[in-house]
């Protein structure tokens, strides 16, 4: 007998795909998608837009981001990827947050591959909604999920395939926003999200310390880009809530 869980589990509820290999099975229709990839990714995503880039394009490939900027107004786009951490040779910008700032990336458009990012965002865009998280706007994306009512996934980029702390560390401190809301109070929170919400709960005094032990953190580290790592720690900075929308993914502010 196969037993269906989300028959039993009242609705909406939220949970967390921990591991990319659960992303090609999960039920993402019908749902609300949020991508993390603390170490960089989605925190960078969340520092252009905040800096005034007028939107993100995700690409899995260097070759698709040259072609695209290739297509495009000289000067009206910014190149930006990495392959582990190390920047892409003859892209503009690394995936660095720290870089980005309104004199990089202000009135243009971000064109961007990574190497875990970017595939989270590919397979999550089957969900309704497909938002961007990461400590920096928790709080804002709490609301947003709280405000749509539905189902929320979180959809963890991993490490290299593997289980990533600080992901998930994102997800519970999301989740401890929205449980600090009427709308959000009335979510369920699947076992996958009691996980996480109880990992953050747990480290949240002690970020910059949790984050530099993780794998990601402490390759970040290695590689010098100190500065990469602390803006993933920073709190609540901003209230903009990356949305994704069509392929390949164009993320702009939600709203806009």
């Amino acid at each position: 007998m196969t037993i269906d869980p989300y028959e039993y589990i009242p609705q909406p509820s939220a949970g967390v795909l921990y591991e990319p290999a659960a992303r090609p099975a999960a039920r993402l229709a019908g749902t609300t998608a949020v991508v993390i990839d603390a170490i960089r990714a989605t925190t960078t995503i969340v520092a252009a837009l905040a800096a005034g880039a007028t939107e993100v394009v995700a690409f899995a490939t260097d070759a698709e981001v040259r072609a695209e900027a290739a297509r495009r107004p000289a000067g009206s786009a910014v190149t930006c990827g990495e392959r582990l951490g190390r920047k892409i040779e003859g892209l503009d910008l690394n995936n660095s947050p720290s870089v980005m700032t309104s004199e990089a990336v202000g009135g243009r458009s971000l064109l961007l591959t990574t190497t875990n990012g970017v595939g989270a965002i590919l397979d999550a865009m089957p969900a309704d909604t497909v938002l961007v998280a990461a400590l920096a706007n928790r709080r804002a994306v709490a609301r947003r999920c709280a405000d749509l009512g539905r189902r929320i996934v979180f959809v963890s980029a991993g490490t290299v395939g593997t289980v990533s702390c600080e992901d998930t560390l994102v997800a519970g401190a999301v989740l401890e926003a929205m449980t600090e809301t009427p709308a959000g109070a009335a979510f369920t929170l699947e076992d996958s999200g009691l996980v996480a919400l109880a990992a953050w709960r747990g480290a949240k005094d002690r970020l910059a310390e949790t984050f530099a032990a993780t794998w990601g953190g402490a390759f970040t580290r290695r590689l010098g880009l100190h500065d990469d790592l602390e803006a993933c720690t920073q709190v609540d900075t901003t209230d903009v809530v990356p949305a994704a929308r069509g392929l390949p993914p164009v993320i702009t502010a939600a709203g806009e």
